[in-house]
């Protein structure tokens, strides 16, 4: 049975990933220490389904100890390295972009190193659409991304820059996978989708930070990312970079309209300011990733929407309403 790797296990997707491997028959080490950049209790729910499986073991830890990561490495033999855990989000990473660099840079290196030194062939990264900065769209892997316009994309850009370098230096094999607005259940707190939920249910106040029609996403299903990841498992590449988004992007105003189409309700929508470094569109073209890894994005926006509305309304009324 292989053994994987999974950081920010905890997470929307480091949870769904780790529970999607385990059905695989993978034996999953997660890693995540539960930190509060959303509450911590939260995150241990999205274990629940599955903490309690033979071959899942958490390990509650923060990866910026050099000394544990070293020690797990030493003894234990990974079949791959899924490296989901970092600090996401371009708002907060204005005010704290040291957390940042510590925690995506620095921890990504350490983990490349490790797999260099204890033999483990295979690293798939989590990246994000945001290091395209404004770029035209839509968005190719061949786009300069050199100009992020936030702390955030800058930590990724760099982390993708040091796992080519330990690819081509090393021969490890590695796909950066940069996520375009991936929706599904366990979905974070803080994002779009869940607030429109709650909004349209119980008439919480939705903060709409852009003009409805002016900007868009590229929304995309996490189950064809779990299959794509899966593939890669079973068919590594040498230092490729995809994007994993629908290829259609929605604007707030449409995404809007599909949540209330859903759920029968009105969003109660209430404007804000905007905030710095928020890019305007985010669009990608998916084809390679379509070509090479078998990923799909024919999944429709009302059916993801639906999908994840029908699993929240199963939830906890905590969860629901927002109570942790």
């Amino acid at each position: 049975m292989n053994t994987v790797l999974v950081t920010g296990c905890a997470g929307f997707i480091g949870s769904n990933t780790t529970e999607y491997l385990l059905n695989k028959g993978y034996k999953v080490i997660g890693i995540d220490n539960f930190n509060n950049f959303y509450s911590p209790k939260l995150k241990h729910y999205n274990l629940k389904d599955f903490e309690s499986n033979p071959n899942f073991l958490l390990i509650t830890q923060d990866l910026t100890n050099y000394d544990f990561v070293k020690n797990l490495f030493e003894k234990t033999k990974f079949h791959s390295v899924i490296h989901l855990a970092a600090y996401a989000g371009v708002t907060y990473s204005f005010e704290e972009p040291i957390l940042y660099v510590k925690n995506n840079e620095e921890v990504t290196t350490n983990l490349l190193e490790m797999c260099v030194r204890y033999n483990v062939p295979n690293f798939i990264f989590a990246s994000t659409s945001s290091v395209y900065g404004n770029n035209p769209t839509p968005f190719v892997e061949t786009m300069s991304t050199d100009f992020p316009l936030a702390p955030y994309p800058a930590s990724k850009k760099a982390s993708e820059v040091m796992a080519y370098v330990y690819s081509q230096t090393y021969n490890l094999n590695v796909a950066v996978l940069r996520f375009f607005n991936p929706l599904g259940i366990r979905i974070r707190p803080d994002l779009a989708l869940t607030k429109l939920i709650r909004s349209s249910l119980f008439g919480f106040e939705f903060p709409q930070y852009q003009d409805l029609n002016s900007t868009g996403r590229d929304y995309c299903d996490l189950e064809n990312i779990l299959n794509s990841i899966h593939y890669l498992l079973q068919n590594p590449v040498k230092y490729e970079i995809f994007n994993l988004g629908n290829s259609s992007p929605t604007t707030l105003g449409g995404m809007v309209e599909i949540v209330s189409e859903v759920t029968g309700k009105k969003v109660n929508l209430v404007r804000m300011p905007e905030r710095k470094g928020e890019m305007q569109v985010t669009y990608a073209d998916s084809s390679k990733a379509e070509r090479l890894i078998k990923y799909s994005t024919k999944t429709p926006l009302k059916k993801i929407v639906e999908k994840y509305y029908n699993w929240f309304l199963n939830q906890e009324e905590w969860y629901q309403k927002g109570n942790y």
